[in-house]
């Protein structure tokens, strides 16, 4: 039986080396065909009960009003077929996929004999059908109907299956299926029909945090520990955008520019909060349709074997159309190792910011050294990232300050042989920083043990004080150094 392994929480389709889902952490389970027939049969059960829309139907109407169901299962297997002749060999898997998935009993012949080379060419007869049903309902406010965006899923979820089947994926096979996607999806969007994907089986960005204004995001940014020259080049980035929109509002041509960036400096220095508020802020500014930040790195583009790369790449880049990439550690991505599918996922990222260039910004970020030999790897990367904006250690009073923020934000304070002691820590630890010094995720876990200490130093007591519950005192910073 053919079995696949997938990730319990997105869905992702893994490599059988994986104990866990590189993209969200997730538990792997193995899953048979049985899991795909689950979508079918709720994809069949929608369809069956728009039969009664088939008599205003024109297109059943002039096949002989054929049910709704039947054609789906015949453009499903023209769609395998397809695909599995992609590279001119039907496997036995793939038959049994095609069997098992639409309980029929074809054979290869017959598969080959049957199968349409020309299914590119115009949209399947399922889709024009459920099509004209889905606007025939919203006539009639139905405007919940939508049941050619649920076809196009599974054909987008079988697909990625079915080119699966073998435990391996032909480069030529896997473009086939891109292209035939990307074709389904341009004309189901040129006629306006509203895509919304399966959940649990794509890549999603974190929940959507509550809206401000411009002028907060801007407030937000600005108010934020040290930075100064990050701040000054983020806002002159903004300023020239906004005029740019203005030129553009007013139609006054413009030169050509990228919009992507290469944040480079130390860990903790703040660059995925800026990542995050210039997402918001251009999304204000009407640069981008929805603002949100997708983050990975390595493992959440990088797959095990030739092709997975590429589709790992493509689903992160389709969930952060409308807002921003963010690549943490992206000089990882060109290593020269062997069997290394890195330099797959690069190529996939640079086709994919020149086909979505106006609905998708792309941050890389790392050591700025690194960044430096990444971008040089690639003379596609080279002309694309041409804004560098670098993030300086934090000094020893702005980690103080961070501290102190991290503290009122939890309701806490210092007492004062506390607060002297801190300001001679962060002395300490800036004067000896090493160059991979970790800035604001070192005081972090500063914050976080000296809480655990003072957790450690109330709980034996029977009576705490509210003073003491939001006090931390020298005692508390010393209980690593005594041990």
């Amino acid at each position: 039986m053919l079995e696949w392994n997938i990730c319990k929480n997105c869905g992702a389709i893994l490599d059988n080396s994986q104990n866990t889902c590189l993209n969200c952490q997730g538990d792997v389970e193995k899953v048979n065909i049985d899991y795909l027939k689950k979508y079918l049969d709720n994809l069949n059960f929608v369809v069956k009960t728009l039969n009664i829309f088939t008599p205003y139907c024109t297109l059943t109407k002039d096949m002989g009003n054929i049910a709704l169901e039947s054609l789906i299962m015949d453009d499903l297997f023209k769609y395998f077929s397809y695909l599995g002749l992609g590279d001119n060999e039907i496997t036995d898997n793939e038959v049994e996929f095609i069997n098992s998935l639409l309980d029929t009993n074809f054979s290869k012949e017959d598969i080959q004999t049957l199968t349409d080379a020309e299914l590119d060419k115009s949209l399947p007869a399922s889709f024009k059908c459920l099509q004209e049903i889905d606007e025939y309902g919203q006539n009639f406010d139905m405007y919940q109907l939508n049941s050619c965006s649920e076809l196009f899923n599974c054909f987008k979820l079988f697909g990625k299956f079915f080119i699966t089947a073998d435990n391996e994926l032909d480069g030529d096979v896997l473009k086939i299926y891109s292209q035939y996607i990307n074709y389904l999806e341009s004309s189901l969007k040129s006629k306006n029909t509203a895509l919304k994907p399966i959940d649990h089986l794509n890549y999603k960005p974190s929940k959507k945090e509550e809206t401000h204004s411009l002028d907060e995001y801007l407030n937000e940014l600005n108010k934020l520990v040290g930075l100064e020259k990050v701040k000054k080049d983020v806002n002159s980035l903004i300023n020239l955008v906004q005029i740019r929109k203005l030129r553009e509002k007013r139609g006054i041509k413009q030169p050509p520019m990228s919009l992507h960036l290469v944040f480079s400096g130390n860990p903790g220095t703040g660059k995925t909060t800026v990542a995050r508020l210039l997402s918001k802020i251009y999304h204000e500014i009407g640069l981008l349709s929805e603002g949100h930040l997708i983050e990975t790195d390595r493992s959440g583009l990088v797959g095990g074997y030739v092709g997975q790369t590429a589709i790992k790449t493509q689903e992160v880049i389709q969930s952060a159309l409308g807002g921003i990439l963010f690549i943490d550690e992206a000089y990882s991505l060109t290593s020269k190792s062997e069997n290394d599918y890195g330099l797959e996922a690069v190529d996939t990222l640079l086709k994919a910011m020149e086909d979505h260039r106006d609905n998708l910004i792309v941050i890389v970020a790392g050591y700025p050294a690194l960044m430096e030999k990444f971008l040089y790897s690639n003379p596609g990367l080279e002309s694309r990232f041409n804004k560098f904006i670098y993030f300086e250690d934090y000094n020893e009073e702005e980690l103080y300050n961070i501290f102190w923020l991290m503290c009122e934000e939890s309701n806490l304070t210092l007492d004062e042989a506390g607060d002297n002691y801190i300001k001679e820590y962060f002395k300490r630890i800036y004067d000896n920083r090493s160059n991979n010094f970790a800035n604001g995720r070192a005081v972090r876990n500063l914050f976080e043990e000296v809480i655990t200490n003072q957790a450690n130093r109330l709980a034996p007591k029977k009576e705490i004080s509210d003073v003491e519950l939001n006090t931390l005192t020298y005692q508390d910073f010393l209980v690593d150094e005594n041990e």
